[in-house]
């Protein structure tokens, strides 16, 4: 029996000591596990610890380093090992060096923080003893019953630089604004009141800093522009700028022109915070405009009384002109051959010279009014150049001058009278200003342009007057105003023509030695004949008998006398009349109607030889009778109402050979 009892405690014994050793080892594996654990956190607090780019510091309640990262490491320059175990304190400058264990009694006993739980920037000191600033923010916790701090370290040492210069450039840019006097420069809130104000705004308005500050800005404008300010506002937040002048207000009432600029400003987050308002005091400008202004109108006043008092001069000299033009021509015609002869050359060169000027002043007006139309076609250029030639030649010996033409084949597009306009006036130029050697009419060709050139060896050109001679008026050489050289208004001619046809003029000139212009028109082809002919080229030779009835009309006698003995002597009747109504009257006895009618374009009483011509036509059934209308009148409104009037003019002083070429042409119709 004791046997067995004792067989059943040591079996109970040995069961309990099996489950003690496997509760142990339980124990001892749960152990394990939870160290396993344990140091896999510290391995990864340790690592994120040394990742960190900020220092990480840990203190025991006695100040002493437990921890130093590796950011820590190059923040203050030391290793882990020569800090660990040693007070923190020689991380940091006087006098926080001498403060830190003094605080950390004063926390343990009060358990006030200054620190803990705040954060603040500090400075701190390397081990090479440099100091720098820093932010410092530090945290308190408990472990195994004992105390520690861990402090997180950043280094702001660049971030003050950065502070710094921001302080300096603010503080610069703030002394720029408030000394700059010419300019108001202010900031304006989000409701637009005036929040800053320099030295420039006080200047220009009249306010101090502490009277405008806070004020809307609508007081700088005038009563009458009531809400102009918050308008301008709408259009800065519309369109992200201002740029506008007008009348502003000063204190004291007194008004100035502005130039305003305003602008939105904004903040990093695109938030509008407010305007930048600058504005310039432009009333001395504005005044300047207004006077060049002023002054432009002025010029173009005394423009219009120039041409004005040219066309009324311009008629009143080619009334007398044309009538010693048909006298003239009415004596030569019947005194051959005896001792006044001479003086009549003599006369009729000088009428010539007359006619000249006073056609040269007809054409400015002409090209002013803007009533020449070019008329472009396509013809011959030997055309033109044998023109020039003929006409020119004899010109060019009488002054010991050789004129050369070249023959061209070319055909050319262009009004036909007006390009020999630009040429003969090239070449009288070339003729005038030239004492010996020679003058060159050529072109040559330069792909689908053909450019028409005129040399000369004359007196030349200086260079910085290459743009005056293109001035009416203006003349090389001719300080004396000398008439044989002209008026000085061929090239003025030239360059209008040249700009109506579009056909680019340009000139290169050596003083001494001579000048070319050069004139570029489009080129169609070549011919080898000439295949263009020029009106009034030649005289008719028809039948110098009866040649019809023709009624003049014009209200100066003596122009009525001059044109009955020259017309008559062409083998016309004639009949003459002062009006219209005496025309009509005269009509009326003769009981036929006219073959030509000629009249002056202004008559008395404000009427005009439009209106005759039309009112004798309609006697006659609205009979298309040949008309010529002749006007000494250069006026652009005049002329214009002449040129759209649909009848021939012919510009006083008429020559005898251009009113015989327009009758004799009118009868071959």
């Amino acid at each position: 029996m004791s046997t067995l009892i004792t067989i059943a405690v040591a079996w109970r014994l040995a069961r309990t000591v099996r489950s003690l050793q496997a509760t142990l080892q339980d124990t001892q594996a749960a152990v394990a596990e939870r160290q396993s654990a344990l140091s896999e956190v510290e391995a990864r607090s340790a690592a994120i610890l040394e990742a960190a780019v900020d220092g990480i510091i840990t203190i025991d309640e006695h100040g002493c380093i437990q921890s130093f990262n590796r950011a820590a490491e190059r923040i203050f320059g030391y290793a882990s090992e020569a800090v660990i175990g040693r007070n923190v304190h020689i991380l940091m400058p006087e006098p926080y060096h001498s403060e830190h264990d003094g605080y950390l009694a004063n926390y343990a006993a009060t358990r006030q923080p200054r620190i803990i739980g705040i954060g603040r920037e500090v400075e701190g000191q390397r081990q090479d003893g440099s100091t720098f600033p820093m932010d410092l923010s530090v945290g308190e916790s408990r472990l195994g019953g004992r105390r520690l701090f861990a402090g997180i370290v950043r280094d702001i040492t660049e971030k003050k630089k950065i502070e710094e210069q921001l302080r300096h450039s603010e503080k610069s840019f703030r002394l720029l604004v408030d000394n700059v006097r010419d300019y108001a420069i202010n900031w304006l809130d989000t409701e637009g009141r005036i929040a800053t104000w320099n030295a420039g705004a006080e200047r220009l308005y009249g306010w101090s800093a502490a009277e405008a500050v806070g004020q809307p800005t609508q007081v700088f404008y005038p009563p009458e522009a009531a809400g102009e300010a918050d308008h301008v506002l709408s259009l800065v937040r519309e369109h992200g700028r201002f740029d506008g002048e007008g009348w502003r207000v000063r204190k004291d009432g007194s008004r100035f022109w502005a130039h305003v600029i305003i602008t939105p400003l904004w903040d990093d987050k695109g938030r509008m915070r407010g305007y930048v308002r600058v504005a310039q005091d432009i009333t001395d400008r504005k005044r300047g405009e207004e006077e060049l202004k002023r002054a432009k109108e002025e010029a173009e006043r005394a423009n219009i009384a120039k041409s004005k008092f040219l066309a009324a001069a311009s008629h009143d000299l080619r009334q007398p002109v044309q009538a010693m033009v048909f006298f003239t021509s009415a004596l030569t015609s019947q005194i051959q051959n005896t001792a006044v002869q001479p003086l009549l050359h003599d006369l009729r060169a000088s009428l010539d010279g007359v006619n000249i000027l006073l056609d040269s002043l007809l054409d400015i007006s002409r090209l002013d009014a803007g009533i020449v139309q070019p008329r472009l076609t396509n013809f011959s250029l030997a055309t033109l150049f044998d023109r020039v030639r003929a006409e020119y030649g004899p010109l060019a010996g009488d002054r010991r001058l050789t004129l050369r033409v070249r023959p061209t084949t070319a055909i050319i597009r262009s009004d036909p009278t007006l390009l020999e306009r630009i040429v003969q006036n090239l070449v009288s130029n070339a003729i005038r200003y030239t004492d010996h050697g020679k003058i060159l009419v050529g072109c040559r060709a330069r792909g689908q342009t053909l450019r028409i050139e005129v040399w000369d060896t004359g007196i030349g050109i200086p260079p910085d007057r290459l743009d005056d001679i293109f001035q009416e008026f203006y003349q090389v050489g001719n300080v004396e105003r000398d008439r044989s050289q002209g008026l000085g208004l061929g090239l003025a001619i030239v360059q209008r023509l040249s700009s109506l046809l579009s056909h680019p003029v340009k000139v290169h000139s050596v003083p001494g030695r001579g000048s070319v212009f050069r004139v570029d028109v489009p080129l169609v082809g070549y011919n080898t004949h000439h295949n263009i002919g020029f009106v009034g080229a030649g005289r008719s030779t028809q039948d110098e008998g009866h040649k019809g009835l023709v009624v003049i009309i014009d209200d100066e006698a003596i122009i009525l006398r001059g044109l009955q003995v020259v017309v008559e002597g062409w083998g016309y009747e004639v009949v003459i009349a002062a009006s219209e109504a005496e025309a009509m009257d005269l009509l009326s006895e003769l009981d036929r109607a006219p073959d030509i009618i000629i009249s002056d374009y202004r008559l008395r009483a404000g009427r005009t030889g439009i209106e005759a011509i039309r009112h004798i036509r309609a006697r006659y059934g609205n009979r298309p009778i040949p008309s010529l209308l002749i006007t000494g009148d250069t006026a652009p409104e005049r002329l214009q109402e002449a040129e759209a009037s649909g009848y021939r003019l012919l510009h006083k002083p008429v020559s005898s050979s251009t009113l015989r070429d327009a009758l004799d042409a009118y009868r071959t119709v």
